[in-house]
């Protein structure tokens, strides 16, 4: 124990205190990795840069700051250059990264990238799967009436299947099961 001005505390307290601070950031980068796992489910918008990105984004900067690589400090001057950058490509920089763009580096990096919106499902439609692996991309919803197969008998029996989406009941058929009794 120590005492600081009247004040006591215990080194242990500050271990703990240390500890908790610790596991909260850990707990602030684990939901940073799992946001960043997930952008898919973000509404971004798909972005192809263009073949002539680089002499595009060198324009820019000679035009706004009179160099290709320079320090961007001032808040009035990293406007002027980024909606430059959005008038040239139609793509912005989103709020939530913008504090990230301080060089022209950093903007070039940004521009450079593409963004495939596509969630993964969509994904495997563009690539060669192996022969073992098959990806029903269209399910098939169960009907007695049109599914003869086993006779109508469904694999689960006295259960109806209520379609419940506007766009999905033009597509599915649903059904009202009969009781037990009928």
């Amino acid at each position: 124990m120590s005492s600081i001005d009247g004040f006591c505390f215990s080194y242990n307290s500050m271990a703990s205190g240390f500890y908790q601070a610790k596991r909260f950031a850990s707990t602030i980068e684990s939901v940073a990795k799992s946001l960043r796992d997930k952008s898919y489910l973000r509404p971004h918008k798909p972005y192809t840069p263009p073949a002539d990105v680089e002499q595009k984004l060198n324009s820019i900067f000679e035009s706004q700051l009179g160099s290709n690589s320079a320090q961007i400090s001032n808040g009035r001057i990293k406007f002027k250059v980024l909606s430059a950058c959005f008038k040239e490509f139609n793509h912005g920089i989103p709020n939530s990264r913008l504090h990230e763009i301080t060089t022209t580096d950093d903007i070039r990096s940004f521009y450079v990238q593409e963004i495939d919106a596509r969630v993964p499902l969509e994904k495997f439609k563009s690539i060669e799967l192996p022969p073992n692996v098959s990806i029903q991309y269209e399910y098939h919803r169960f009907h007695p009436e049109t599914d003869t197969m086993f006779g109508g008998v469904s694999a689960f029996p006295r259960r109806s299947t209520v379609v419940t989406g506007l766009s999905y009941k033009k597509k599915y058929a649903g059904y009202k099961s009969k009781p037990l009794w009928h």
